[in-house]
């Protein structure tokens, strides 16, 4: 594995550099001390420009930025510079192109929202995107349709809000699941957890109606929320609908085929749920065996068929691409049989194994690389599930990216026009303040004068979080009622 030694001229572009880094040569050491690869990176300024340059001791890369004024639209300038520079260098000495180019934040489609904001065409701001980041003509073209998908819906009423209520149980443990949750075991803690979750609902009730905000669209997550008993669940789903009454939208996940069963569809649907997750991952048993899902194929039709008998018509289906041991022919199996079931809204993921995960463990045992190793027919297969859910009318409306995805690809969100999810568009578009409760669940406020956003982090541990819920909720009161 190739060690890589890394000095910049300021410290806040370490981790960015990182990033550009680790695009073309996965999840190696950096250091600041030793490496293999020594990569150097120099600031100069001279007339009103300043000027980054990358060098690996053969070749040297330079960018040019007009000099900027303000600490945020400094690092900003020099940042941007730098990070072409250093992905210049890295693509002519490897070889590789990266379908993102340059871009290693997690959502693009902010590029292609500043571009038009500063009154380019969305024709204009995608050749920005190919011209200046060297993203690929197919990414490009993506964003482009996210755009037009998210048209009247990206920008929330105001004085509204978004909810997240965080369900941190699962019945197992999916062997690439890095999420701040946990197997359910004997259940002993899901009923202290529910009281704790309802109490810190109504202590952030209270807020709201201080704040005089009313609940636009909600998402109950996880976790798996259907992985506690119809009973527990319900009595969260009262609690939350009586203090945020009225909200346009209500998303479910019941992703875990394995804990569906019409006792709890039902009880979903007479509280006004309208929209669930089904979520098959994958149509092979064998993959789903290795990936820690305690259900079958079986379990995801059988469940799916229930959800319509209930009388859902707004199904989610995720699959993930790159799923070890799959090959094209196993991912367009499962593609087709999505396609079959004509969910109204389907989620392709690339799979992204964090350091935290037990895939990753096995992989670093193996000596795989887990985040490169697969770029190539995980790229093809992000492609055909593009392809396939286009022609049978599902059109992409989310995206986002994360790192050690396989390939360095993305996340999308594909839905049949009239189906998109608003609170996903909010979430990763960041333009919906949203109040999060439950363990592992973060608030994320918006401050539209001051251009900024805050955020407010609940406890991961489980029973720490029971025995705080009154502090989770002083925390949302000092970030919401500041200003």
């Amino acid at each position: 594995m190739t060690t890589v030694r890394l000095t910049c001229a300021f410290e806040y572009l370490r981790q960015e550099l990182n990033d550009v880094v680790r695009l073309f040569l996965g999840d190696v050491p950096i250091s600041e001390s030793e490496g293999a690869l020594h990569i150097t990176h120099t600031h100069e300024a001279a007339g009103g420009v300043w000027i980054e340059r990358v060098t690996d001791g053969k070749s040297v890369y330079a960018r040019k930025t007009p000099a900027a004024r303000g600490e945020l639209e400094e690092k900003r300038a020099v940042k941007r510079a730098a990070k072409t520079a250093l992905f210049l260098l890295m693509r002519d000495r490897s070889g590789i192109n990266p379908p993102w180019g340059s871009l290693t934040g997690i959502r693009p489609t902010r590029l292609m929202y500043e571009a038009m904001e500063a009154g380019l065409s969305a024709g204009e701001a995608e050749a920005r995107m190919r011209e200046e980041f060297y993203v690929s003509a197919e990414k490009a073209s993506l964003l482009r349709e996210i755009i037009e998908m998210q048209r009247g819906l990206i920008d929330p009423p105001e004085n509204t809000f978004d909810l997240y209520i965080g369900i941190p149980f699962c019945v197992t443990r999916c062997a690439y699941c890095s999420f701040s949750s946990g197997e359910i075991g004997n259940g002993r803690l899901t009923e202290p957890y529910t009281d704790a979750l309802i109490r810190e609902i109504r202590g952030s009730a209270e807020i709201m109606r201080e704040k005089g905000l009313s609940l636009r669209a909600a998402y109950v997550g996880g976790g798996t929320p259907t992985a506690l008993s119809c009973t527990q669940l319900g009595r969260i789903l009262d609690a939350a609908m009586e203090c945020f009454p009225n909200a346009a939208e209500w998303t479910v996940e019941a992703g875990r085929p394995d804990t569906i069963d019409r006792e709890k569809l039902l009880m979903l649907k007479t509280r006004g749920v309208g929209r669930i997750s089904v979520n098959p991952q994958t149509f092979s048993d064998a993959t789903l065996k290795l990936i820690g899902r305690a259900h079958t194929s079986g379990d995801t039709l059988r469940a799916y068929g229930l959800a319509r008998e209930t009388g859902f018509d707004h199904i989610n289906m995720d699959i993930i691409a790159a799923l070890p041991g799959e090959d094209m022919d196993m991912f367009t199996r499962t593609l087709d049989r999505v396609t079959e079931l004509a969910p109204e809204s389907v989620t392709v993921h690339s799979l992204a194994i964090k350091r935290s995960s037990k895939l990753h463990e096995a992989l670093t045992v193996a000596g795989d690389s887990h985040n490169q190793a697969d770029a190539a027919y995980a790229a093809d297969m992000i492609s055909a599930a593009r392809g396939t859910l286009e022609s049978g009318g599902w059109r992409p409306y989310y995206l986002y990216r994360q790192k050690y995805m396989a390939g360095n690809l993305e996340n999308v969100g594909y839905a049949k026009p009239g189906y998109a999810c608003l609170y996903n568009i909010g979430n990763m578009e960041e333009t919906a303040c949203v109040l999060a409760v439950g363990a592992g669940s973060i608030s994320k406020w918006l401050f539209p004068r001051e251009k900024r956003i805050e955020r407010a982090a609940n406890l991961k541990n489980i029973e720490e979080y029971i025995s705080r819920a009154d502090e989770m909720i002083a925390r949302k009161r000092e970030l919401i009622l500041k200003d």
